[in-house]
């Protein structure tokens, strides 16, 4: 399904701002090369000037072909990826200069714009539900989709695709082992420890990604990153919905059916294509993991299947489940031609000429139907995915914010080393817990315990 480059994004390592700037600049300078579509010129009579990762180059391309009275000047750069703090080195770069800031934006981080609302970067996005943007569109959106655009009650970007964790399921092993479908977390975790006992080796997880907070915390609802009002966040590992997770997750860790390994190793495939009866994860891992020859697994045809995010336990309670990525279109509140601006950003996130070339689930629902309906054509999974991501869009838990500070990279650089060196999950909770409240002060936040 196309998911390897966006991938990337989701680990996040930090880098400098000189890194940023320079990668930057190399972009912008190849803007008239092989990294970007020329400037439109001639009998164009309006300009605009969109940003984009290679990945979304195809979209803004299309954008241009299918708009001729625009002059487009497409520009390609890293996107922001693995929260490398370019768009905000630049934006503070041109709002110094008071001139260079682009019209559009694509970004890769689900928190830049929380970011770009920090005070030094003087309200460089655009506030869209201002009348820039149609309600009726807004309301097209899938369930939670826009939270990471909202700062306060200001949508600042349009959500481009989604991201949220679903149960992927090994059919054939599933069968051959004799056991049914969990869909509750309880089930998975006897699975887990029956896995263990009578087929060592095999696994029902991972727990060694720097996005493995969102799989399992977010799912639990639990409330350490919940950024209530402006500059107030929520952080309680000792909360309920964070301690029974710790406890279902600890025996797992233990008995080695959720091991501490990297997802998107190269050595994954190579040691558990074969040892794995599921996993939980993002909507990517479709195309990350298990299908086509750039994937880790590179399974046959028929072979995992798409099945909704667990609930809490009983079967009929509400699930809910994580977000793990999903791009941003950012408009610049200087541009020369607001509405036009926001017309072509619109178009680039939600019609389906533009939404079919992108490389995850649309967040715009009519665009996902479209999507949908070309990755079900190859029949490629044991069932179609299209009913199983319809739900599970839905089930995102909006108490895990998006925030200034870069969750993923914490879990990374805190967490991670624990985990590996055999700490319990239940241990490492609070742990993150802590750096999220010194990351949320220096931010200049409230840290509170209770609502």
């Amino acid at each position: 399904m196309g998911s390897n480059k966006d991938r990337a994004s989701i680990h996040r390592k930090g880098a400098g701002v000189i890194a940023a700037t320079m990668a930057f600049t190399v972009a912008t300078a190849g803007a008239t090369g092989a990294s970007a579509a020329a400037p439109r010129r001639g009998a164009a009579s309006e300009a605009l000037t969109i940003w984009v990762d290679s990945a979304r180059l195809p979209m803004a391309k299309a954008y241009a072909k299918t708009h001729p009275g625009v002059d487009v000047k497409i520009v390609t750069f890293d996107g922001g990826a693995n929260g490398d703090g370019s768009i905000e080195s630049k934006v503070a770069l041109f709002n110094r200069i008071g001139r260079g800031w682009p019209d559009i934006i694509f970004s890769e981080e689900a928190n830049d714009v929380q970011r770009l609302a920090a005070p030094q970067f003087q309200n460089f996005s655009a506030v869209l539900n201002k009348g820039l943007v149609p309600d009726k569109v807004l309301s097209g959106y899938a369930k939670g989709a826009l939270y990471p655009c909202m700062v306060g009650g200001k949508l600042e970007c349009l959500r481009n695709d989604m991201a949220f964790d679903v149960l992927w399921v090994n059919m054939p092993l599933m069968k051959q082992w004799g056991y049914t479908v969990p869909s509750t977390w309880q089930q998975w975790q006897a699975i887990g420890e029956s896995v263990a006992k009578n087929h060592p080796g095999y696994i029902v997880g991972t727990a060694g990604d720097s996005f493995d907070d969102s799989i399992y915390l977010q799912a639990a609802q639990c409330p350490v990153n919940e950024v209530v009002n402006a500059y107030t966040v929520l952080d309680n590992p000792n909360d309920p919905h964070c301690t029974r997770m710790g406890k279902l997750l600890d025996p797992l860790l233990t008995d080695k059916s959720l091991p501490v390994v990297y997802s998107l190793a190269s050595t994954f495939g190579k040691q558990y294509a074969n040892k794995t009866l599921m996993l939980i994860g993002p909507a990517w891992y479709s195309g990350a993991i298990f299908e086509g020859t750039g994937s880790e697994f590179n399974s046959p045809k028929g072979t995992w299947a798409a099945y909704p995010p667990l609930a809490w336990g009983s079967p009929t309670a509400r699930a809910f489940t994580g977000d793990v990525g999903g791009g941003l279109w950012i408009m610049s509140s200087h541009a020369a031609n607001p509405k036009l601006t926001a017309q072509a950003m619109t178009w680039l996130a939600t019609s389906t000429t533009s939404q079919d070339l992108s490389q995850g689930y649309p967040g715009y629902v009519p665009a996902a139907r479209s999507w949908i309906a070309q990755q079900d054509k190859s029949q490629f999974f044991a069932k179609p995915l299209a009913p199983t991501f319809a739900k599970a869009v839905g089930e995102v838990w909006t108490g895990w914010s998006e925030s200034q500070w870069d969750v993923y990279g914490l879990w990374a650089s805190n967490v991670l080393p624990n985990l590996a060196s055999g700490s319990t999950f239940s241990s490492q909770i609070p742990v993150l817990a802590s750096q999220i409240s010194n990351a949320a002060a220096v931010a200049g936040f409230q840290v509170v315990t209770k609502r």
